[in-house]
């Protein structure tokens, strides 16, 4: 089996390497750096083999860019069984299947009391909270056009918004899964944007992100009518580091073929805040 590293900022590393020990000042063996990385660094380590991965972590330590990180190489080598090893005062050991029940296990296991997601908040608004020059208030305001462009995005969004679209359609085991989207979403991750569609929203670089999005999306499909929110959010990009964003989001929810649930966000960035890097 093919042993790795992932470090805080979701890079992967072979635990032999001597970049990785001269950054750490680490002389000691590969097994004893990988114990060492896990429990006190947030490092996931790694093993694959052809039908199996085996992880080991400490879900309190790992950072949101490692566990993005970590879905990444999952989904791409898609093994029939996950071998878990985690602390948490003591090791515990777990074999799961991934294809049907490994995510939600790994989810469950990262939204321990002890993780809660921090710097995320959202507000539902009435589109008179907008300026009169805001796209996104025009969309709203033409409901005969919503059907339309939930359809096709790309084509009946107005210019300013054309690329900032995120398309979603639901699966038969309900999960929201990435059907389409626009150049600029998501922008600062191109390694999220070449294999974004047909994943599942959930699985985005900054992974605690990714699951505050799934259930402000989750929850508009609920409702069924268009949701459009304030939103403020410190996301941890991979190679960039921790940044502040704020951004107004309309949802839209729809039917795609067979009858499927489609729900289609539209985000704006709100120019008057920024970004800005946190820490």
């Amino acid at each position: 089996m093919l042993p790795f590293l992932i470090d805080e900022r979701g890079k992967v590393w072979d635990p032999h390497s001597l970049v990785l020990r001269a950054q750490l000042h680490a002389s000691v063996s590969a097994q004893e750096l990988r114990d060492f990385a896990v429990l006190n660094l947030g490092f996931i380590a790694l093993a694959i083999g052809k039908a199996r991965i085996d992880i080991q972590l400490r879900p309190a330590l790992a950072r949101p860019a490692a566990l993005g990180a970590l879905y990444l190489v999952l989904h791409k080598h898609a093994p029939e069984r996950i071998v878990m090893r985690w602390y948490n005062g003591v090791w515990q050991d777990e074999i799961i299947g991934w294809h049907r029940d490994g995510w939600r296990r790994l989810t469950r296991l990262f939204e321990g009391p002890e993780n809660p997601p921090l710097g995320f908040w959202r507000k539902r608004i009435a589109p008179e909270r907008l300026s009169s020059e805001n796209p996104l208030r025009h969309v709203l305001a033409d409901t005969s056009r919503l059907t339309r462009i939930v359809a096709n995005p790309a084509q009946m969004l107005p210019l300013p918004l054309s690329d900032r679209y995120l398309l979603l359609t639901e699966n038969d085991d309900r999960e929201l899964r990435v059907c389409d989207f626009g150049s600029a979403l998501m922008s600062r991750s191109p390694e999220w944007q070449r294999r974004a569609r047909g994943r599942r929203i959930d699985d985005l670089p900054d992974w605690y992100y990714g699951q505050w999005v799934a259930e402000a999306y989750r929850e508009a499909g609920r409702g069924g009518q268009p949701v459009l929110e304030e939103v403020a959010a410190m996301i941890d990009w991979p190679k960039l580091g921790t940044l502040s964003h704020a951004y107004w989001r309309l949802i839209v929810t729809g039917a795609g073929p067979g009858g499927r649930t489609r729900l289609l966000g539209v985000t704006l960035d709100d120019a008057r805040v920024g970004v800005h890097k946190v820490g």
